[in-house]
């Protein structure tokens, strides 16, 4: 998540809500609820069952159905900042460039259309999850 802290340079667990099943893909960007603020992030990989024991938030929005970031760049990302002393969203925001709506949406026009919606905040989480997703932040376009 695009945070500012240090401390929390690691991955969080989320819940993909069952509509997200095919669109919310390893290297996609979302919105989820930490520290009660919605801030932005990547999702990073998907598992059936997650080894957290407390209680899972959903996925608030996906911001873009399009995944922007690869496992590769994912890792030397991660390098990078073990290596310069940085932070992962630090470096995922200069490495990965800003989202555009425009372009997404033509590269999406060749495929099956998706449902989602890019532009407006989930207000509820959804009551129905199929996997757990694990991410950390960098920004969207503005932020992770």
């Amino acid at each position: 998540m695009d945070v500012p802290l240090a401390h929390l340079d690691r991955l969080f667990d989320y819940l993909v809500p069952a509509e997200w099943a095919e669109t919310a893909q390893p290297g996609t960007r979302v919105r989820v609820r930490f520290a009660g603020q919605l801030v932005d992030g990547w999702l990073l990989e998907r598992a059936e069952a997650s080894t957290h024991t407390g209680r899972l938030m959903y996925l608030e929005r996906l911001v873009s159905p399009e995944p922007a970031l690869t496992p590769e760049i994912a890792r030397l990302a991660r390098a990078i900042a073990d290596r310069y002393a940085g932070s992962l969203a630090d470096v995922l925001r200069l490495a990965v460039p800003p989202r555009h709506a425009r372009v997404e949406k033509e590269a999406t026009a060749h495929q099956q259309p998706h449902d989602v919606d890019a532009d407006a905040d989930a207000d509820a989480a959804p009551d129905d999850a199929t996997t757990a997703a694990r991410g950390v932040g960098g920004p969207s376009g503005a932020a992770a």
